[in-house]
């Protein structure tokens, strides 16, 4: 902006100086000093004066007249050029004044824009925070509300868990006391007894009795035979009498369970279903098993003892 200013001050300033100057007088102070006859007070001869504009000297004095003007002349020529060129610098100048004052209101009005932009944008940030702070607070209330239906709903699932583990039937399985037979097979029997308030709906139930020569059960037995039970144990009859039947047994094989030799096993089970759709499994697997100490009688004392691993005696 300052040299622009200062460009065209230069220009006004070379535009004053560029004036022609005056020819005639310049003419007048280049021409040759020529006395007046009248005021020397001599009378000249015409022939004299002829004569004496004749002269070599007279003539070197108009050849010199004639330079200055030609000199004079091509000054006023460049003067001229020198004065558009400095008002074309000028009018340029104030050209490039007139733009910067045309780009001053533009980036001004732009400034404007943008502060109200940012005005809006601040506006804007205000009404998110606002609505942040609302949606926090429903998130917060709705975790509440969420935390609330889940303690009521684990509250209603409690209270029905325990309402079904009153209500829901419930096997039980006890083995009779087992005799070995001479003549006659022997009878391995149990009671499933029904504990609860509601129906039982057997699903499948098995039983087998075996002699082994180990104390452990045989995987190789399998799960037995079916059990002719109902297949709906009531609470109005709560008992229900199954068993299973092994061959007559000689007196050699009697003797080798007696010597601990050889071992009777008996296993079963029963899965059932209760009224509120639950599936268990009562389970039992015992092996027959002789003390040391005898009954009154002198008899053997003889009793039914677990065995198997922890799902070899459930009731679920």
């Amino acid at each position: 902006m300052k040299f622009w200013v200062l460009a065209a001050a230069i220009s006004l300033g070379l535009a004053q100086q560029g004036k022609p100057p005056n020819t005639a007088g310049a003419a007048k102070s280049n021409a040759p000093h020529v006395t007046n006859p009248a005021t020397s007070g001599q009378k000249t001869d015409p022939s004299s004066a002829a004569a004496a504009s004749a002269a070599p000297g007279n003539a070197n004095g108009a050849t010199a007249s004639q330079s200055a003007n030609n000199l004079n002349r091509e000054d006023s020529e460049i003067q001229i050029k020198l004065t558009w060129f400095a008002a074309a610098l000028a009018v340029v100048a104030a050209l490039q004044l007139l733009t910067l004052i045309w780009q001053g209101f533009a980036i001004r009005k732009m400034l404007g824009g943008i502060t109200s932009q940012s005005q809006e944008i601040d506006h804007q940030s205000s009404v998110m925070d606002r609505q942040l702070k609302i949606m926090e607070e429903q998130l917060s209330a709705l975790k509440d509300t969420a935390s609330a239906a889940s303690s009521s709903a684990a509250a209603a699932k409690e209270s029905v868990d325990l309402i079904a583990s009153k209500e829901r039937a419930r096997l039980r399985i006890e083995l009779h006391p087992f005799y070995l037979n001479f003549d006659a097979p022997s009878a391995a029997s149990f009671t499933i007894q029904h504990q609860g308030s509601t129906d039982a709906f057997v699903l499948n139930s098995r039983a087998a009795i075996y002699v082994s020569h180990s104390k452990d059960p045989d995987p190789m037995v399998g799960k037995g035979k079916p059990l002719p039970i109902p297949s709906i144990i009531s609470a109005k009859d709560p008992v229900v009498v199954a068993q299973d039947v092994l061959h007559p047994f000689t007196e050699e094989e009697i003797e080798s369970i007696r010597q601990l030799k050889s071992f009777v096993h008996f296993m079963g089970f029963v899965r059932y279903k209760d009224v509120f759709d639950g599936e268990h499994e009562t389970r039992f697997n015992r092996v027959w098993s002789i003390a040391k100490m005898n009954n009154i009688g002198q008899e053997p004392f003889t009793y039914w003892e677990h065995c198997g691993g922890a799902d070899a005696n459930i009731e679920t």
